[in-house]
């Protein structure tokens, strides 16, 4: 009944506070965590999601893992730290990293939260697979309708139509998730995690029954970062060819800290258009929302080859934005 006395203290649920006591617990458990934590190199968010993705490792994986998560979370995002645990995780132990999808796999369900003011949402928990098909299917056929709703609302009323069987009144299209994955792993030479567009790291047999039902194109990466340099094969709008070395080199949007899959966003010329620059160094992925930030704000972008992107913002402070490797980068030597 601890949570209860320490609830009473803090003018706190009993439930809350014993998470509060649950977390305290899981980061004294993992000291150097915690001292990272305390050092100010990393937030309680950041701490916690290390401490979980460590959990159902052997204390030998952990002690690695939680060394690499630690200073790699110094310079990243919350959901790039999870996808570059899951990576680790899946190369360590690729049989454990399937075995705990498939129990995982059990638990989808459907659940209905009660809202305020006449409202409640619906909570789907599905594999990663069954969830980007699910909102492939729903975003695209909200995007093929024209009216004053916005987005957010069109996406609701065809996932209620499409539920209760009603014509949605716009083309449905053709449903797409991309993934990539190793050419050793698809000919089942090893188990290398494969990477769901949107998602992250998903295990190599579920990442094969994918490509198994789909489209192939070879992407080439650079052997030392892995990041993605050539597909397969100027002017204004860049080529299918192009368009997808792109897309696959800077997975996501490459505005700082944004998440939006690359598959759904513009490409945009870092510098403006003059006849010669639509090429994979002057062109960048940016969802619609920091594409219009980029021409109608003081922020500003400047690319550097190899899809490095530096961002100044209005008050002078600059990040950068590196690429993220969708194969592994060579051992160093």
């Amino acid at each position: 009944y601890l949570g209860d006395e320490v609830g009473a203290l803090l003018s706190i649920s009993s439930r809350k506070a014993s998470t509060l006591i649950n977390h305290a617990e899981n980061l004294a458990s993992r000291p150097a965590v915690l001292a990272a934590l305390e050092e100010g190199r990393i937030d309680q968010g950041k701490a916690l999601l290390i401490v979980d993705q460590v959990e159902p490792l052997t204390a030998v994986q952990a002690e690695i893992v939680e060394a690499v998560l630690i200073e790699y979370a110094h310079t990243h995002h919350y959901s790039r730290i999870r996808q570059h645990a899951q990576r680790l995780i899946a190369k360590l132990d690729p049989e454990a990293a399937a075995r705990r999808h498939e129990e995982k796999k059990r638990t989808r369900r459907v659940e209905k939260l009660n809202l305020d003011d006449a409202m409640c949402a619906l909570r789907f928990q599905f594999t990663a697979l069954q969830g980007a098909l699910v909102w492939d299917r729903i975003d695209r056929i909200a995007r093929g309708l024209d009216d004053e709703r916005t987005m957010d609302q069109r996406r609701a009323d065809v996932a209620f139509d499409l539920l209760m069987g009603k014509e949605t009144g716009a083309p449905q299209g053709e449903v797409k998730v991309l993934v990539t994955l190793p050419a050793t792993t698809l000919m089942r030479m090893d188990q290398e995690p494969g990477m769901l567009a949107g998602y992250g790291p998903i295990p190599a047999d579920v990442a094969r029954d994918i490509a198994a039902g789909g489209t192939w194109k070879r992407i080439l990466t650079d052997p030392v970062t892995g990041v993605a340099v050539d597909v397969g094969r100027t002017n204004y709008r860049p080529s299918a060819a192009l368009a997808d070395l792109v897309r696959a080199r800077d997975v996501t949007c490459v505005a700082i800290g944004c998440r939006q899959p690359a598959h759904r966003c513009d490409l945009d010329h870092c510098e403006p258009f003059d006849g010669t620059n639509t090429v994979a160094d002057d062109l960048g992925a940016k969802c619609r929302r920091h594409h219009v930030m980029k021409h109608h704000t003081r922020w500003k972008r400047t690319q550097l080859p190899g899809g490095i992107h530096i961002w100044t913002t209005p008050m002078g402070r600059t990040y950068v934005r590196e690429p993220e490797p969708i194969a592994d980068p060579a051992p160093p030597f």
